[in-house]
């Protein structure tokens, strides 16, 4: 280490020292147009610099499946003859659990063990149950519609992280 120290001092107080400088200027400028192009991708134990593109396809194509899925849910959940303050209240409710789902597609550590399912199950049914003041989705029925629901979601997105990987 001390070696280091004294060769860089050597190299710093040369007369060439600003050639050396504006090298590594250029070299890092070089590495940072790379990395933000794609073309250059550093990936270590607890650092990422540079784009995965196949990353952001699996993530946009989650988020689009995610979105068009729950928004239709809206069909399944009401009728052509409820007010429209219900349906308001049933589209907000969509974007809470839409919102919830982009979080686990974000954090991207999404798996099909029971115990991962049974607390995302939970996880939106606490969530939906504390938006819904009729007891009409306070059912059995209704809790159970939900976890199929929920089980299908994080299948899909599996799937489409599985399909998207292996292109």
């Amino acid at each position: 280490m001390e070696k280091i120290v004294e060769g860089l001092k050597e190299v710093l107080t040369s007369p060439n020292a600003w050639m050396f400088l504006i090298f590594t200027v250029v070299i890092v400028f070089i590495l940072v147009r790379m990395s933000k192009s794609g073309l250059l991708s550093i990936k270590t134990g607890n650092v990422r610099i540079g784009i995965d593109e196949r990353e952001l396809t699996i993530v946009r194509n989650q988020i689009q499946w995610s979105y068009l899925y729950i928004m239709s849910l809206k069909g399944k959940l009401i009728n052509e003859d409820d007010k429209d303050a219900i349906k308001v209240k049933c589209e907000n409710i969509l974007e809470k659990v839409y919102d919830k789902v982009i979080e686990w597609v974000t954090f991207n550590h999404i798996n099909s063990s029971n115990s991962y399912l049974e607390i995302k199950q939970s996880e939106i049914k606490c969530l939906v149950y504390s938006l819904i003041m009729s007891d009409k989705y306070k059912t059995p029925e209704f809790e159970c519609r939900m976890n199929g629901w929920v089980q299908e979601i994080i299948l899909n997105l599996i799937n489409i992280r599985k399909e998207y990987s292996n292109n």
